[in-house]
């Protein structure tokens, strides 16, 4: 389901910020730092996530505004 950005942009980030901080903790319980729990993190967004998220962005921006999916695009 897709929310409305402007009005879920503040509660998602609580809810990933919380669930973010349960994983700190967890992986620190585990021995793991702080610093490797981040730049884990960041390596995986920047490998798995982030290219994969910019390229759907690009390809949602180029389509017209006006169109409309007949399921048979492809």
């Amino acid at each position: 389901m897709r929310h409305d950005r402007t009005s879920t942009d503040g509660e998602l980030r609580d809810i990933l910020d919380a669930k973010l901080t349960a994983l700190f903790r967890e992986m620190e319980d585990a021995d793991w730092s702080a610093d490797e729990v981040a730049l884990a993190i960041d390596a995986l967004l920047k490998e798995k996530w982030l290219a994969q998220a910019q390229a759907l962005r690009a390809a949602r921006e180029s389509l017209p505004k006006d169109f409309v999916s007949d399921g048979n695009e492809g």
